[in-house]
């Protein structure tokens, strides 16, 4: 019987044990799941995680200092990122990113209002300059609009009106523009933020990593 009683104890004690056990596992498991978040709250996103000063200074040919962003963004943006770089002149340059859940349908209406303004303001310069509108009798310089151009950066890109680009980033669900007058900069300055703008660490609502 008391054989009996001892069976009986210990297969409640086994009971026991991988009762606590398998909560153990499921609260950790829990934990593990909950641990694992992507994104990072867009109020609290700084610049500096997808393009350190470091990492920005030999891309645009000099020193470069963030300026205060005087546009105020909307809920769920973060500000844009605006530095002034010690090149001669001084050059000024901004990219802003976007990651709200429309940001597919944002950026697909930007492409298209991006493509055509620019295609029209080179017509429209076109124009000008063959009809003799563009004289520089006051000594102005007249800098002629650029057509947009598609490029090879992120899943999809546009370069646009000789000082703007765009591209639909090809592992975070976002967008971003950049703003700068040289061409060439505009897209290694687009590259890196292609490459270091990842789903863990983008600008939106945290979420379940993938």
């Amino acid at each position: 019987m008391r054989w009996g009683a001892a069976v009986v104890s210990f297969f409640a004690l086994r009971a026991i044990v991988a009762c606590e056990t398998a909560s153990s596992t499921s609260a950790e498991s829990k934990a593990g799941a909950k641990g694992k978040v992507a994104g990072i709250e867009p109020d609290l996103w700084k610049c500096e995680t997808i393009a350190t000063l470091d990492a920005l200074t030999p891309v645009l040919g000099g020193a470069v200092h963030p300026i205060p962003s005087a546009i105020a963004p909307p809920h769920g943006v973060p500000a844009p990122c605006s530095y002034v770089v010690d090149t001669t002149p001084q050059e000024q340059w901004t990219f802003d990113v976007y990651c709200r859940d429309d940001y597919k349908q944002q950026a697909d209406r930007l492409f298209d209002e991006y493509r055509k303004d620019s295609d029209q303001l080179t017509q429209r310069f076109e124009a000008a300059q063959k009809n003799g509108g563009l004289k520089n009798d006051a000594g102005v310089t007249y800098i002629a609009p650029e057509r947009a151009s598609d490029l090879a950066i992120g899943a999809k890109a546009l370069d646009h009106h000789g000082r703007g680009l765009i591209f639909i980033d090809d592992d975070a669900p976002c967008y971003v523009r950049v703003i700068g007058l040289d061409a060439l900069l505009r897209v290694e300055l687009a590259k890196l933020l292609a490459q270091n703008l990842t789903y863990a660490n983008a600008p939106m609502a945290p979420r379940p990593a993938k």
